[in-house]
């Protein structure tokens, strides 16, 4: 835990253990204004677009740290085993686990943050463990600050990107990959102004990282057909902000806390 906190991966840790509710209609009404030259949403007030200092203050990872390229590798020489034999997430944590009552050594600490980063925090399309993260896990367990806000934004973006081409399309969107949680999170704290209390959450009542007061809200059930939501929503982003001058299009601009 401590370990966590040094590389600025425990409010994240801590903020998975929550669910939320996908909001399929109001993000697919904001995706209409998403140009993938740009990686930004064009609207009559100009361009917005997700950044890192929205990265550090819903999830609380830290813009800071090592780059992390293809090449990024550790460098202590470690000969780690980790079971990839499988890499379906049921029979990866039944290959990795360690036996009930002992410590968690190393193998079962590198091969939780891979099925962290995989399935959780970049939420892999082929709903498996995704081994090309291996490297970014074993350097987190080896107390490794990595700079995962750059990848995560990253990711993001090449998300909304592969979305937006299949809307385009009109094909059908299944096992959507990336992180598009973080995406509806930071739909919620523009829209904060209209969502209301959901239910009491999982994890410190006194966190700074904004991610746990947006998983707490829900737009109020106005009773509409799916289809008119995604009318609804793709109205109000069309009218930004003039329809409500309530809407804040750079909700953490003055934000004064923050990951370390």
């Amino acid at each position: 835990m401590t370990l966590w906190k040094e590389i600025g991966i425990y409010d994240l840790i801590q903020l998975s253990k929550n669910s939320y509710t996908v909001n399929s209609e109001l993000m697919g009404g904001a995706l209409y204004f998403w140009d993938e030259t740009s990686h930004t949403f064009h609207t009559p007030y100009g361009m917005i677009t997700p950044t890192l200092l929205d990265v550090a203050a819903i999830t609380g990872l830290p813009p800071l740290g090592e780059e992390i390229l293809t090449t990024t590798r550790s460098t202590t020489r470690v000969e780690y085993a980790i079971d990839i034999s499988s890499t379906t997430y049921q029979s990866f944590i039944l290959n990795n686990k360690g036996q009930d009552g002992e410590p968690v050594f190393d193998n079962e600490h590198i091969a939780f943050l891979l099925y962290w980063l995989s399935g959780i925090i970049f939420c892999a399309r082929s709903i498996q463990v995704e081994v090309t993260y291996l490297p970014s896990a074993i350097m987190l367990a080896e107390g490794k600050r990595l700079c995962l806000a750059k990848l995560f934004l990253t990711r993001l973006y090449l998300t909304l990107d592969w979305i937006t081409a299949l809307m385009r399309e009109k094909k059908r969107i299944t096992n959507v990959d990336g992180p598009v949680w973080f995406f509806q999170l930071w739909l919620f704290a523009i829209f904060e102004s209209e969502l209301q209390p959901r239910s009491t959450l999982k994890g410190p009542i006194d966190s700074v990282i904004a991610r746990h007061r947006l998983l707490n809200l829900v737009f109020p059930d106005k009773l509409m057909a799916l289809h008119d939501k995604m009318k609804h929503f793709f109205r109000a982003f069309y009218h930004l902000p003039e329809k409500d001058h309530n809407i804040n299009l750079t909700p953490f601009a003055n934000c004064q806390t923050g990951p370390d």
